[in-house]
């Protein structure tokens, strides 16, 4: 398997199972303001990993649409079912505002949390962060910044990327978010 190709299913893979590692003893959140705060500090790269996984913690349980497990902050959230298996896509009942633009929804890829905007602003946004496009010859798409490293021992970092993105699967939209990964 080429780089590209196993970047790629590396990606997907991450997409269904970073959740998972999150802690179950982590304390659930307060209310749905509180839930939206931390969303918008995770969507704008403000936010730690550890807060990351709290997140990608609470949506499991609307990824595997399993209602009695979802805190009650998450009430009214909903998973989009979206017909790209790369991605989930959850709608919130209320919006987010991430530089500037409203969205009620936000999407998991990968190692990362997007808000999904309306229109196609990843030119204006990409310019305005200083993003690059990304290297890998299937995601021309992508434009990244890393923003930081967070050492989380005996060699492991964790980085937090800025990322913006379009998806031929979501045409008018743009995806502009985080990537919290782990690096050996």
């Amino acid at each position: 398997m080429n780089r590209s190709l196993s970047r790629f299913a590396s990606v997907a893979v991450s997409a269904l199972v970073l959740p998972l590692a999150a802690s179950a003893a982590e304390a659930p959140y307060r209310d749905a303001a509180q839930v939206r705060a931390e969303l918008a500090k995770i969507v704008t790269c403000e936010a730690t990993r550890e807060e990351f996984m709290r997140m990608g913690s609470a949506l499991t349980p609307l990824y595997y649409d399993k209602p009695e497990e979802v805190q009650p902050a998450l009430a009214g959230w909903r998973n989009a079912k979206d017909a790209n298996t790369f991605v989930a896509i959850f709608e919130m009942p209320e919006p987010i505002k991430v530089y500037g633009h409203s969205t009620k929804q936000v999407m998991m890829a990968g190692e990362g949390l997007l808000a999904v905007i309306d229109g196609d602003v990843a030119d204006a946004l990409s310019k305005q962060f200083k993003l690059k496009p990304s290297d890998e010859p299937l995601a021309k798409h992508i434009r990244t910044r890393e923003l930081r490293r967070e050492a989380l021992g005996d060699g492991v970092d964790a980085t937090v990327t800025q990322t913006v993105s379009t998806l031929s699967t979501h045409p008018g939209k743009t995806m502009v978010g985080c990537e919290y990964k782990m690096v050996w």
